[in-house]
């Protein structure tokens, strides 16, 4: 009876678990800040949390809780745990729950997901004809994939207007080139087993079309890392397979391999340029760009050094790359990039969940590299011996790249897979019960043994219930407030006011993301720089036709700009984005209030307290002390500026300005002669800097110090005064707000060399 009543919710079970497999993959929708992982991440919190709901509802008809044990579950347990503790120690717990917005496949919300998912599939998967049906349909959405990811590649798009948003030439719908060919060479396993030896689980001319389709897509779009994986899984195959060659039909196994090479010498091999497609292709085909391993383990190596034990908390990496980043980042071509993520998933564990993180993935790993090695000495199962393959392969992938939902979710559905798929024959995998007997009525009266029967799964049923309740208020609220943020992006270039209504919304649904915070700051900031340009004082109006309802809007907004950026501040503390853009709006106003550039001056010196290095902080403070003339303080951060980075022009520019508005005009050429060597001949700026460097020139010969030479500058100073706001002649609308200066102003010593 009871097994009769279990059945549709087993049913119910495999039919959820099969439609995630199939969407997670392709998933993505505009109506986000983020198209990809954000929709999937929601999609993936909210059938989770169904199915553990089912699978509760599950033990409590069956009168027990019936679970799967397997080797992965006390590592993984373990990694839950260290997510849990690290995230209440993180020295930013809205991000470490929810994510650096835009990326939240890292944060503790998304990993309790897939942990979970994990235990669902290995306790509920019965059958191998489930595990093989839900495989193949994951194959069938990542054919999907290949073919979309292919046709953008060679730029033919789907002629739908309301898809003008994926019309280029690297889309895919995992999100990114690396989750698809991730995606793409975890499933490659059977396919490559199927062409040299036939099997019931896949018939070889699927297997071809398959591996042919997967091997373009992955040397398409794939990265030298992925190459070198891809090889070494063909290597693997052949080596276990290898006395199967000796069968003619093995040969197809070739097929695909030299389809791919050829096509890797098209892509790479310039022969011809002016015919060759796929190599002009391949040549502007924008890769993603990624840390390398050196910067990555100077970060990792010093977050672990201030922190040991649970990190700087789960998804900070962000807030430890500026921290820890070295000075040689300056030096090349992605210098003013942030990163969230670094080269590999174990040194952003070290990184962001200490040395416990660490040791929690490294256990999880070799616990998964020992039973893989069980699974590839059963040739026999070519099902089994692909999953166990494609098992190395995700420790492979976790050593050159961190982490995306789509790669870590097609991971652990393979693990579960490869559990559920090996209950019989292997003995670290069992069936287990746990229940709380109580005293029985009668063993005929259903409804009594449900309830009297065994006590646990009512007493856990109770909890799970709240909590997916819990889980689902808040996505349903966090969904809702994506919608309105990404809405208020499309109306920011069109509609202020709407703009901002949209912004309040997402505050409101989830007022523990510092992004909405400091767009909401910029956007009350932007309206009231729009009333002060209309109505401020010019050239023809001096007294401007602010009336005392205009100053008393500005008033409004910006004060609500002010608190704004800071409680973004205090959300995520160790951001040095959230104190730049609250430094960045005193620096704004500071014609309408008294003390706001040294409100600016304390932000930006703790901006550069959590980004020490970072040469543009440096070239902002100049310009603020610039823009009072205190020459000297602003060449001592312009100096900054180009010690940090010595290439860097435009803080040369700014230095050159400086010494010839002090008089230095000797060091002032220095300066300007260096902007002209490191500027392109061919770029407008190069113009600029050499008219410049020519006044110079000319001011030195007739020794004429006190004259001034206006030159047509495309760059200007970095304290050139171009806001509404930052006119002297406006009213003081905020100088209550901003009476008490601080006192110890937060800019740091300067960094010399």
């Amino acid at each position: 009876m009871r097994r009769n009543l279990t059945a549709p919710i087993d049913y119910l079970i495999f039919a959820l678990i099969s439609g995630l497999t199939f969407l997670i993959p392709i998933f993505f929708v505009n109506l986000t800040t983020e198209f990809y992982e954000m929709p999937k991440l929601i999609l993936l919190v909210i059938f989770v949390a169904i199915l553990l709901l089912l699978w509760s509802l599950k033990w409590v008809i069956a009168g027990k809780v019936a679970f799967t044990k397997t080797p992965l579950d006390l590592p993984l347990i373990l990694l839950a745990i260290v997510f849990i503790v690290s995230t209440l120690f993180s020295t930013s717990q809205p991000v470490s729950i929810f994510g650096a917005f835009p990326r939240v496949s890292n944060s503790t919300v998304a990993w309790l997901s897939y942990i979970c998912l994990y235990f669902v599939i290995v306790s509920n998967l019965k059958t191998k004809l489930q595990i093989i049906t839900i495989y193949s349909i994951l194959n069938v959405s990542a054919l999907f994939i290949s073919f979309l990811t292919i046709l953008s590649y060679l730029g033919i798009f789907l002629p739908v207007d309301a898809l003008n948003f994926i019309k280029f030439v690297n889309f895919s719908p995992t999100g990114s080139s690396f989750a698809t060919s991730g995606l793409l060479i975890l499933l490659l396993p059977l396919p490559l087993i199927s062409l040299v030896q036939k099997n019931k689980n896949m018939s070889q001319i699927l297997a071809l079309a398959l591996a042919t389709l997967y091997l373009i897509t992955i040397i398409l779009i794939g990265s030298y890392q992925i190459y070198a994986l891809a090889v070494i899984l063909a290597a693997l195959v052949a080596f276990i397979y290898r006395q199967d060659f000796k069968n003619k039909s093995s040969l197809l196994f070739l097929i695909p391999i030299l389809i791919a090479v050829i096509l890797y010498g098209l892509s790479f091999i310039n022969l011809n340029s002016t015919s060759n497609f796929l190599y002009q292709q391949k040549q502007n085909f924008p890769q993603e760009i990624q840390l390398s391993l050196a910067n990555t383990w100077t970060i990792a190596a010093s977050s672990f050094r201030d922190k040991p034990f649970l990190g700087s908390g789960p998804a900070t990496f962000i807030n430890d790359f500026s921290l820890y980043k070295p000075i040689d980042f300056n030096l090349s071509q992605v210098w003013n990039l942030r990163f969230d993520s670094g080269f590999n998933e174990y040194l952003v564990a070290l990184s962001t969940l200490g040395g416990l993180g660490l040791i929690a993935l490294i256990f999880l790993t070799v616990n998964i590299l020992i039973f893989s090695k069980k699974g590839l000495k059963i040739k026999d199962d070519k099902f089994t011996t692909s999953l166990a393959i494609s098992s190395v392969v995700i420790i492979g992938l976790l050593l050159i790249h961190s982490i995306t939902l789509v790669t870590i979710f097609a991971s652990l559905l393979i693990l579960g897979f490869l559990m559920a798929n090996n209950k019989s024959i292997s003995s670290q995998i069992e069936e287990l019960t746990l229940g709380i007997k109580a005293s029985k009525l009668t063993d005929s009266d259903l409804v009594t043994n449900l309830i009297i029967g065994d006590i646990l799964p009512m007493i856990l049923l109770i909890p799970i219930l709240i909590l997916v309740i819990f889980v689902v208020w808040h996505t349903k609220n966090a969904t809702m407030a994506e919608y309105h943020h990404r809405q208020a992006l499309n109306l920011a270039s069109k509609n202020s006011l709407l703009t901002y209504e949209n912004l309040r919304q997402s505050e409101n649904l989830n007022p523990y993301i510092d992004t909405y915070r400091t767009d909401l700051a910029q956007t009350n900031l932007s309206i009231a720089n729009a009333i002060a340009f209309q109505k401020g004082p010019t050239q023809a109006s001096p007294s401007g036709s602010l009336t005392d309802n205009d100053k008393q809007t500005i008033q409004q907004l910006l004060s609500q700009a002010i608190d704004e950026a800071r409680f973004a501040t205090s959300l995520n503390p160790q951001s040095s984005i959230n104190w730049e853009i609250l430094a960045s709006i005193y620096r704004q106003i500071s014609g309408v209030a008294q003390n706001a550039l040294a409100f600016s001056l304390d932000a930006y010196g703790r901006a550069i307290q959590h980004d020490p290095l970072n040469p543009l902080l440096r070239l902002n403070v100049g310009g603020v002390y610039y823009s009072v003339r205190n020459y000297d303080l602003a060449i001592r951060f312009f100096n900054d500026s180009v010690n940090l980075k010595p290439d860097f022009a435009n803080g040369y520019y700014n230095l050159s300005v400086a010494l010839r508005d002090k008089g230095s005009l000797e060091e002032a050429k220095l300066a300007a002669e260096k902007v002209v060597s490191l500027l392109d001949p061919k770029s407008p700026d190069y113009k600029v800097a050499s008219a410049y460097l020519a006044d110079l020139k000319q001011k030195i010969a007739t020794a004429s110090s006190n004259q001034t030479t206006e030159v047509n500058q495309v760059t200007p100073p970095a304290a050139a005064e171009n806001g509404p706001l930052q006119k002297k002649t406006l009213p003081k609308v905020l100088d209550n707000q901003l009476k008490n200066a601080p006192e110890n102003i937060a800019t740091p010593e300067a960094i010399r060399k």
